[in-house]
């Protein structure tokens, strides 16, 4: 019988609480998970059994059916009533604003847990709280806006009295930013400057043109989080991580980036003063594991290959823990470490095309007959 919901909640509570835990531990508490997702949320439990997919045949975590990432936008994948949900998180729509993914929550208590304890860990092990400079909307602007959430719960659980937002009203203060730049400066005062990429990109650009730079004080650090879909001036994540850390007068070491996603719960970095990490590579914390795999056969790739990034996130409670993302990338030395290439192209996205028409057909079948 599936455990509910409350039981499913502190046992991966107890799970995140832990410094690590076992593979079995943590496909036990996946297989779980499943039993949950499949008898609680329908549009999942057509797609599985479409597929011939039950708990009582999974053995392993890795032979959890994962759905396409494009599914968040065509059905609800919730375990929840509407009455239930405490917050649905949706994606901004840039590709198609009226069809937008979304991501239901029963409560956000594992989603909190779970971004302050591994930012924790990834982004500020040397300090307890310093000063914020938030490059992002505020949570009370954008209430459907995961990165909104996430960005002000740590902003509160990390940041001084001092630290604010730069972006209010959909306009970005650049003339506030440069301030506060410049008064960490003249205090020596170290400052954690974190938002989306494309504020960072806007700011990097009016102070190319204006000839600007920084000297930031010992102990700053950046972050970027991605979101540079919309932006007209996409480049690589380590060229912004390079040009960052020449404007900000700062060590490539300490310009974090986070890559994270609406339909997911947890958070992945490049960590910062990861003097043993691989340049480039993310790191995901103990309760979420990624495999690379062919978008067509499902079939994991061998060590080296590149193929579509598919993540299985022990806090996606109450939606779909296994997701197929449209991100392409190379497997790590286990499930927890991935390269991140970009965007799917060419066969994985043809690929990834054919597995949310795989989708669609179950789900519309079912529901639409």
């Amino acid at each position: 019988m599936a455990l509910t919901y409350n039981e499913l909640k502190r046992n991966i509570e107890h799970l995140i609480h832990q410094e690590s835990f076992s593979n079995e531990a943590f496909t036990i508490a996946a297989k779980e998970l499943f039993s949950f997702q499949y008898q609680h949320n329908q549009a999942y439990r057509t797609f599985c059994r479409k597929r011939h997919f039950h708990p009582k045949s999974i053995e392993h975590f890795k032979e959890i059916p994962p759905v396409p990432i494009q599914a968040f936008k065509e059905a609800a994948l919730t375990c929840s009533t509407e009455n239930e949900i405490e917050r649905v998180f949706m994606t901004s729509g840039t590709t198609n604003p009226h069809k937008r993914g979304k991501n239901a929550h029963r409560d956000l208590d594992i989603y909190d847990l779970s971004s302050k304890k591994y930012f924790k860990e990834t982004m500020m092990p040397d300090e307890h709280q310093m000063k914020m400079i938030v490059l992002f909307p505020s949570e009370k602007e954008w209430p459907n806006s995961s990165l909104a959430h996430y960005l002000q719960i740590i902003k509160e659980a990390f940041g001084n009295t001092q630290s604010e937002h730069v972006v209010w009203e959909g306009k970005f203060d650049h003339k506030r930013l440069l301030c506060l730049l410049q008064e960490a400066e003249t205090k020596n005062e170290p400052v954690f400057v974190l938002g989306a990429t494309t504020y960072f990109l806007s700011f990097l650009e009016r102070c190319n043109a204006s000839h600007l730079s920084f000297h930031l004080p010992k102990g700053s650090r950046i972050m970027d989080t991605g979101g540079m879909k919309s932006s007209p001036n996409r480049m690589d994540i380590s060229d912004v991580k390079q040009q960052l850390s020449q404007l900000f007068g700062l060590s490539p070491e300490v310009c974090g980036n986070m890559y994270g996603m609406t339909e997911l719960s947890s958070q992945i970095y490049d960590p910062l003063f990861d003097a043993k990490g691989k340049k480039g590579w993310k790191k995901t914390p103990p309760w979420l594991k990624t495999i690379v795999v062919d978008p067509e056969t499902k079939i994991e790739k061998r060590k080296g290959e590149p193929g579509v990034i598919v993540h299985y996130d022990l806090a996606n409670i109450n939606s779909v823990m296994a997701i197929m993302t449209e991100d392409t990338g190379i497997k790590g030395e286990n499930e927890h470490s991935f390269y991140f290439l970009g965007r799917v192209e060419g066969a994985e996205a043809k690929g990834c095309s054919l597995a949310i028409e795989e989708f669609l057909t179950a789900y519309q079948g079912d529901f639409h007959s």
